[in-house]
C-alpha cells in the first residue's frame, strides 16, 4: 500500500497559515464530515472522553488511595497556562500505553524528543481518526515508534501548542501517552487542509529524551 507524506511537526510551531497538505488525494474526499456539526461533534467527543477519564481516575482513588496512580492507566492534568478552577476544556486528559522510567520531567523552558501521531476524531470513513501528522517517513505504529526504523523529532517544549506543551511537562522518558486536547488547548479558530478550525487533537506520543540548557 502507498504510504502517504504528510506536513511535519514543524507545522507545530508555526502558524497555520503556512501549513500545506500533501496528499495526492485531499481534494478527492468528501469533507463533509469534517464539516457538518463538526465544533459540536469535537467538543461532545472531548466531554466524553474527559469524563472517562475523570470517572477513572476518582474510582482508582477511592479504591487506592495514594497508590492510586499505579492502579490507573488515565490521567487529568489543567493547563500549565491556566488557573485552577477554570472549566473542563482548561484541561486534557491522557491515556497511558507504556510507562517510562525516572522522575524527570521537562520544564517549560527544555527541548525534548518524540515520536508521535496526531490524529482527529474517528469519523465514519475514518474509524481511527485522520492522521494530520506523524514523526517519521511512514504512518504506522510499528514503524513510527520503533527507534531501528524512524527518527524522534526535537523541538522545544515551549513553541507547542499549550495541551501539548502542558502532556510532555508531566510526563517521563520513555512513557508513551495517548493525549487528548482539546480546541481551546490546540489550534481553535485556526484551520488547515487535513486540520479544521475546532478540531480535538489526539497524539498518540512517546516523550523520548530530555535536553535541559545546563
Amino acid at each position: 500500500m502507498r504510504m502517504k507524506r504528510l506536513f511535519p511537526l514543524l507545522c507545530l510551531l508555526l502558524p497555520l497559515c503556512l501549513l500545506t497538505a500533501c496528499e495526492d488525494n485531499a481534494g478527492e474526499e468528501d469533507n463533509s464530515e469534517f464539516t457538518d456539526n463538526w465544533t459540536q461533534r469535537n467538543a461532545d467527543f472531548f466531554s466524553q472522553t474527559m469524563a472517562q477519564a475523570q470517572q477513572a481516575v476518582a474510582e482508582a482513588k477511592a479504591n487506592y488511595g495514594e497508590a492510586w496512580e499505579d492502579h490507573c492507566d488515565w490521567r487529568v492534568f489543567r493547563s500549565y497556562a491556566k488557573m485552577p478552577g477554570g472549566p473542563q476544556t482548561d484541561s486534557i486528559c491522557a491515556k497511558i500505553v507504556r510507562r517510562g522510567e525516572g522522575t524527570v520531567k521537562p520544564l517549560y523552558t527544555d527541548s525534548v524528543k518524540v515520536f508521535y501521531i496526531g490524529r482527529l476524531i474517528p469519523t465514519a470513513s475514518y474509524p481511527e481518526g485522520r492522521v494530520f501528522d506523524y514523526s517519521g517517513i511512514y504512518v504506522e505504529d510499528d514503524y513510527v515508534f520503533n527507534p531501528d526504523f524512524s527518527q524522534p523529532r526535537a523541538f522545544a517544549v515551549s513553541n507547542l501548542v499549550e495541551g501539548y506543551s502542558t502532556a510532555l511537562m508531566h510526563m517521563h522518558v520513555n512513557d508513551r501517552w495517548v493525549v487528548y486536547i482539546p480546541q481551546e488547548l490546540g489550534y481553535g479558530s485556526a484551520s488547515a487542509t487535513l486540520l479544521p478550525a475546532y478540531s480535538t487533537l489526539i497524539f498518540d506520543l512517546q516523550l523520548r529524551a530530555i535536553y535541559r540548557k545546563e
